[in-house]
């Protein structure tokens, strides 16, 4: 492929054609997904990349959008050779309005730059993944992302109020003007977000943010049983209002968590199940918490801690938050965001070890995530990376359920030929349709969400 044009079009310092330096962006996070790609393309606005895909365009050059590189489903990874547009030079905050509570940044801005950003003035972005430090806002806008707090604020759509992207033709389209009321047609920020890549690629994007809570809370639960933390569960969703997040785990991810990073377990006897909940609101939040219906259990129960400043909350959260290094320095994991019903996810939790261990005796399973909204990450150690059995196995579990199979990690390529478990084949002919309209070459992230194979 003759390149020249594009070092022209991004200067010597926005090109990396020596593939000795390609490693960091040709490899998922999982390690599971392994492309290659004759050049790295580092463009610094949105003129030049509307530059780069009229040529991609006119050259027919496929090529895959890059934020972070935190995905976990092959989303960004160039598995057939494609140019890889990486965004991360793209990281500049370009606004934060304190009278409207909204921000402007560059999609390749991480989550944690935004996070501060919006802190320095009072504000918060609703939106926190462990993966803060290194996850982009294009990124978290392209599968449209949700973490841990979307209990209280939402997932990535809910924040966004306008984006500026570039089509699969070099158009650029959007509008950052950030008005919470605009009825003129189609929502192109709603459609963009969770896309993935495939429509367009996302320069900019006006974000809404949230008013900072005075104070904050967090407290760790330990159960006997998955059905007596989801029966928490339910008790803190009806009757605390200052809910921000309701977090699940068990004890074999704790035990590895603390035995991977030298950490003492919050009790010396174990639980079975624990619930990590944070609370945030205005003055007063522990007393309202005690004065809540979840105050009998926390009065009764020998397996509580409470963390009420900085320090005692961050070492609650890495039970929770090194969930998944500790799994991947034990291998590669299989990795399966889902969504389940609330009313079907102890049943869930209970039967998912027995179909793991049917493709294998030996598989190890880690299950955490996010119970409020019932979105769980199974991690499955045992299985070769390319064995995608039991992957097909749990997914039709999840289905048969009538759950989702991929709440906010994105569909990528991992689950691409999965997608009819949870779409209609009329809907499948609509998205195809769709892309068509924005990217006619199909240019723009081939084989993510939609399986070329099928439709």
């Amino acid at each position: 492929m003759e390149l020249q044009s594009l070092s022209n079009i991004l200067g010597p310092e926005g090109i990396i054609t020596d593939k000795a330096l390609h490693a960091s962006y040709t490899v998922d996070w999982t390690r599971r997904y392994t492309g290659f790609t004759s050049a790295i393309l580092l463009p610094e606005n949105t003129e030049e990349v509307s530059q780069v895909l009229k040529w991609c365009f006119a050259h027919s050059a496929a090529l895959v959008p890059q934020g972070g590189n935190t995905g976990m489903v092959g989303g960004a990874t160039p598995m057939s050779g494609e140019l890889v547009l990486s965004l991360k030079r793209m990281n500049a905050i370009e606004e934060v309005d304190d009278a409207s509570g909204q921000l402007v940044a560059q999609s390749g801005t991480t989550l944690a730059d935004v996070q501060r950003a919006a802190a320095v003035l009072g504000w918060k972005y609703g939106i926190d993944l462990s993966a803060r430090d290194s996850a982009s806002i294009g990124g978290t806008i392209a599968t449209n992302a949700g973490g841990s707090q979307v209990l209280r604020y939402g997932n990535t759509r809910h924040q966004l109020l306008g984006v500026e992207a570039v089509t699969g033709t070099g158009d650029i389209i959007g509008d950052l003007r950030g008005l919470t009321k605009d009825n003129t047609g189609y929502h192109l920020p709603g459609l963009l977000c969770g896309s993935e890549g495939t429509l367009a690629i996302i320069t900019k994007a006006r974000l809404q943010l949230v008013k900072a809570p005075e104070e904050e809370l967090s407290i760790l639960l330990g159960f006997q049983s998955t059905d007596e933390a989801l029966a928490v569960v339910a008790t803190v969703k009806k009757y605390i209002d200052d809910i921000q997040a309701c977090e699940i785990f068990f004890q074999n991810g704790l035990s590895l968590v603390c035995d991977q990073f030298g950490l003492n377990p919050p009790w010396e006897k174990p639980a079975n199940t624990y619930l990590l909940i944070d609370a945030g609101g205005q003055s007063g939040l522990i007393e309202r918490v005690h004065e809540s219906p979840l105050s009998e259990f926390l009065n009764a129960s020998k397996h509580v801690a409470l963390g009420t400043d900085t320090s005692s909350r961050k070492k609650l959260w890495q039970y929770r938050d090194l969930h998944t290094d500790a799994i991947s320095a034990n291998g590669i994991p299989h990795k399966l965001d889902v969504t389940i019903p609330h009313g079907k996810l102890a049943n869930f939790c209970n039967e998912i070890q027995r179909i793991v261990n049917s493709y294998g005796a030996d598989n190890e399973l880690f299950l955490f995530g996010h119970a409020g909204d019932g979105n769980i990450h199974v991690n499955i150690l045992g299985p070769a990376p390319e064995d995608l059995q039991v992957d097909e196995a749990v997914l039709d579990f999840v289905a048969s359920l009538g759950g989702s199979i991929s709440a906010e990690h994105g569909v990528g390529r991992a689950k691409a030929r999965h997608l009819y478990l949870n779409r209609t084949p009329e809907e499948i002919t609509i998205f195809h349709k769709i892309k068509n309209a924005f990217d006619p070459a199909g240019i723009l992230n081939p084989g993510a969400i939609i399986d070329p194979k099928v439709g």
